[in-house]
């Protein structure tokens, strides 16, 4: 009612000015015309179909020295996440796993449009200045400094830190386009500056992480509400994994004689692994002299000769996190015959021993942890 009362008295004084005529508008007229313009005024639109995605962000939001593996565009990781066009698809990217130190800040200069909290710090959404159509979403931020809606953010600026290892980190781009509002890849967006520290850790193409709407469409996900209930892709396919992750620490614990010996270890992968779906191996390498074998160490306890990652049996499988406790010789034994021998841990990524395994050589994510003597 506030707003009909407030244009009952515009007209009013309106009515009371008295009118000077220029063709065939009036002074009153004219406030007429600009106060309705103004509260028709639409935000900017983008034909992305038309015009493509620009390549306008030369910062990246978070440190990418913290990300180990990031989701896909269109993948089924976490839960649906779509626009006006698309259903049943999460179209933004998880980087995994950045813990609480991982800096957030601006990727663009431009304005706060929506700030609030979640269920795991607040969400910060940032209306670019160059490229008005076009929102940057930034999931589980901890800030560092009071935001409120209207305040400007220079492109770059430190927001907070990243919430926590309790959650991954998100980030997605909606733009305003004739018709609606589309969601794109944050990595569409970025010039070849900011796409550098992605190249340094092995994404050689921004294809890599975008899976195109067709190939989704051929393939879609079910959906109850935001939750996915059913896909048509392996879970291995939905994420990318970075090169120069950090091998594992181990502190090994060796009891009694070496001709009756139990050999234990406390193995750790690094936190930006932590909580990701992999497998722990451990394997022993044979000096030189006694043909070099590898063998791998099951849950069981027994030994493996391997070959290649297609018999490559994990130790544990499942999510990975600090301190997995590893019994490299479980029972008092006579090591005596293995002097020379090298215990190495890894990790690798992947639902399967053998996507894990592989994941671990591309990646070098294995170290030595004790050699017998």
């Amino acid at each position: 009612m506030r707003k009909f009362r407030d244009l009952d008295a515009a007209r009013s004084s309106i009515q009371i000015a008295k009118p000077f005529r220029r063709g065939y508008c009036t002074v009153g007229a004219l406030l007429l015309m600009l106060m309705f313009a103004a509260a028709t005024t639409t935000a900017a639109t983008y034909d992305v179909q038309k015009l493509g995605v620009p390549r306008f962000v030369s910062t990246n939001y978070i440190d990418v020295a913290k990300i180990f593996a990031i989701s896909k565009f269109r993948s089924g990781s976490g839960h649906s996440y779509a626009d006006d066009f698309e259903q049943c698809r999460s179209m933004k990217h998880y980087f995994m796993y950045p813990n609480e130190s991982a800096v957030i800040q601006a990727p663009v200069a431009g304005t706060i449009t929506r700030i609030f909290d979640e269920w795991a710090g607040t969400q910060v959404q940032i209306t670019s200045t160059v490229q008005p159509a076009f929102t940057f979403i930034l999931f589980h931020v901890a800030l560092t400094q009071r935001l409120a809606v209207g305040d400007s953010v220079l492109e770059g600026q430190v927001l907070g830190t990243h919430v926590g290892m309790q959650t991954f980190s998100d980030i997605a781009v909606g733009v305003n386009v004739p018709g609606g509002y589309k969601l794109v890849s944050y990595f569409e967006t970025l010039t070849e500056n900011g796409f550098a520290p992605f190249r340094l850790r092995g994404i050689t193409d921004i294809a890599q992480l975008v899976t195109p709407r067709a190939e989704r469409d051929a393939a879609p996900f079910q959906c109850q509400g935001e939750t996915f209930t059913k896909g048509s892709t392996q879970a291995d396919s939905e994420f990318v994994t970075l090169n120069g992750s950090l091998p594992p620490t181990a502190i090994v614990s060796v009891n009694g004689p070496v001709e009756h010996q139990i050999i234990s270890a406390l193995v750790s992968p690094p936190d930006t692994v932590n909580r990701i779906i992999g497998s722990l191996f451990v394997a022993a390498v044979l000096p030189e002299n006694n043909a070099g074998a590898i063998y791998f160490l099951q849950s069981s306890g027994a030994w493996v000769a391997v070959t290649s990652c297609a018999n490559a049996p994990a130790y544990q499988q499942g999510q990975l996190f600090s301190n997995m406790g590893v019994f490299v010789i479980g029972t008092p034994a006579d090591l005596r015959p293995y002097l020379g021998v090298s215990v190495y841990a890894g990790y690798g990524i992947g639902s399967t021993w053998e996507t894990a395994c592989n994941n671990m050589l591309q990646n070098s994510s294995y170290s030595r942890i004790y050699t017998l003597h």
